[in-house]
């Protein structure tokens, strides 16, 4: 009994480890404590706390739709989607500019459109979020 338990291991494990090379995750926990130092939850929903200014487009667009990541996680918010009105809001940018960007991140798998007019980051997009945008805010 035990040399087959020890034979499905000595097989399996190599497996395992090969497809965990192969899966892309974010851990929600380690998301939520490295976005502690930008994002705060207030009364009114997470706010944040770093200057945005040097952002691009579309690296706003990815912390809008963090932070509602963020909040849907804390359960501050009801829906980790944002509507293309609110992304224009946040943002401060042209409609057709934000529109344009919604629809290159959403080619390149950052973001994906859930409704009509209505988005949420996918995995590969906080993943980009939080190796690319965030360090950025961070120093």
């Amino acid at each position: 009994m035990v040399r087959e338990v020890i034979s499905f291991i000595t097989e399996n494990i190599p497996r395992l480890e090969f497809v965990s090379k192969l899966t892309l995750t974010v851990d929600e926990e380690k998301f939520l404590e490295s976005c502690s130092n930008i994002m705060k939850l207030t009364p009114e929903g997470v706010v944040v706390t770093a200057s945005v200014d040097q952002l691009t487009d579309r690296e706003l667009i990815l912390l809008h739709l963090s932070r509602a990541h963020f909040g849907y996680i804390t359960k501050k918010l009801d829906s980790e989607r944002a509507l293309i009105g609110e992304l224009i809001a946040y943002t401060k940018k042209p409609a057709g500019t934000i529109a344009g960007r919604i629809s290159e991140m959403s080619a390149e798998g950052l973001v994906e459109r859930v409704g009509k007019g209505e988005y949420r980051i996918t995995t590969y997009g906080l993943d980009s979020f939080i190796k690319n945008v965030l360090p950025k805010l961070t120093t």
